[in-house]
């Protein structure tokens, strides 16, 4: 009987070991976790809604190496009809998918009750030292015990967020596969200067990231003010695109010219006219400004760094893909596999990282199919 061992038992790992036994009969599936419990990051995604995908799956939303073969990846998988074949229906809510039940915790349910019922072995708390081909094919060397594969499948992630391990992927991974080294993404900005006096405030504005008089990228959306920079999901966004050097041009009423406002000031019988208009923090932070209303329409921050992996939702790097496949097996080592985010394939929020967490899985369930089947 062959075996396969999945290192990690986050999203792309426990789906994967559900797809090798729906798809492959009689074969042994070994799942190893660091952590005492599967899929905690699961748990926790979407604000505990777990946004599982987007209908606009628009390449240009992912970052690192989108080659072809990773277009047709994640293009060519249908989440819907994946996840009502395993017992979970799903909705679209605007663009964005989530569980019927709006729930994660459903979502990890159904996963753990099909990895059950396929008798799955799920082993928690095995801390990976390192991933050793041999003549059979792998040893595994964890802490406390070795394991024997005929292919091995890497599926741990990214130390990002708190309900990550911390494990070094590139000591695991050792010389089998060349790495891009983590970076923070997705993730909030430290600036200069900190406007403390607006911690908490939230706006809906029109944010670009700009190195000097370059356009990096633009986003809109919600933008809170904190005690060391900002946050929200458009400061995330454009955190994917951050330089060293770089500054934020922060439009707080997106739907009026400037010229519009100087009109609804003028024109207002208040003594402060913008306080009918802003926020009250905002009003006495203008107040203090030359120009309050360019400020309002163009606040200018420097972006000193990013806040690091504990508080991002992923990390920028992974494996390199070109040392893979089409079916994300190493050129180099037959039945190495690499699926989910580490794999230097970054998405944007919105569900691509679990969308192409989910797709690679399967991707590669289907591919080891095809080699013990062939």
């Amino acid at each position: 009987m062959k075996r396969i061992i999945i290192i990690g038992a986050g999203a792309s790992g426990l789906f994967c070991a559900i797809k090798c036994k729906e798809l492959i009969h009689n074969v042994d599936v070994i799942v190893l976790e660091a952590n005492k419990q599967p899929l905690k990051k699961l748990l926790a995604t979407g604000n505990g809604r777990c946004n599982l995908s987007n209908k606009s799956l628009s390449f240009d939303q992912y970052n690192g190496e989108i080659t072809k073969s990773i277009q047709d990846i994640i293009s060519q998988f249908d989440d819907q009809k994946e996840f009502l074949a395993e017992g979970l229906l799903t909705k679209w809510m605007g663009n964005l998918l989530y569980p019927a039940s709006e729930q994660a915790k459903s979502v990890a349910e159904v996963l753990l009750d099909r990895a059950h019922y396929l008798g799955l072995s799920i082993l928690t708390e095995q801390t990976v030292i390192s991933v050793k081909p041999n003549s059979q094919g792998y040893k595994v060397i964890c802490e406390h015990a070795n394991y024997e594969a005929d292919f091995v499948i890497m599926a741990m992630g990214s130390q990002a967020g708190l309900l990550s391990t911390e494990n070094n992927r590139q000591k695991i991974i050792g010389d089998l596969l060349p790495m891009v080294p983590f970076k923070e993404s997705l993730t909030q900005m430290y600036t200069s200067p900190v406007l403390k006096s607006l911690k908490g405030v939230r706006v809906k504005a029109d944010v670009q990231l700009m190195d000097g008089d370059e356009l990096l990228s633009c986003e809109k959306g919600e933008l809170l003010f904190t005690d060391y920079g900002v946050s929200g999901i458009c400061v995330m966004q454009l955190s994917r695109f951050y330089k060293p050097g770089c500054h934020l041009e922060i439009d707080m009423m997106p739907t009026f010219t400037e010229e519009e406002l100087a009109a609804i000031v003028n024109a207002s019988p208040l003594t402060h006219p913008l306080t009918g208009l802003v926020n009250t923090k905002i009003e006495q932070y203008l107040s203090k400004n030359k120009d309050p209303l360019k400020t309002l329409k163009n606040l200018k921050l420097s972006v000193t760094g990013l806040r690091d992996y504990k508080t991002s939702q992923v990390m920028q790097g992974g494996v390199v893909v070109r040392a893979l496949t089409e079916n994300l097996e190493s050129k180099r080592h037959a039945g190495l596999f690499v699926i989910g985010e580490l794999l230097n394939v970054t998405g944007n929020c919105g569900g691509y990282n679990l969308h192409f967490a989910f797709a690679s899985a399967k991707h590669v369930a289907c591919a080891i199919e095809g080699i013990i089947n062939a």
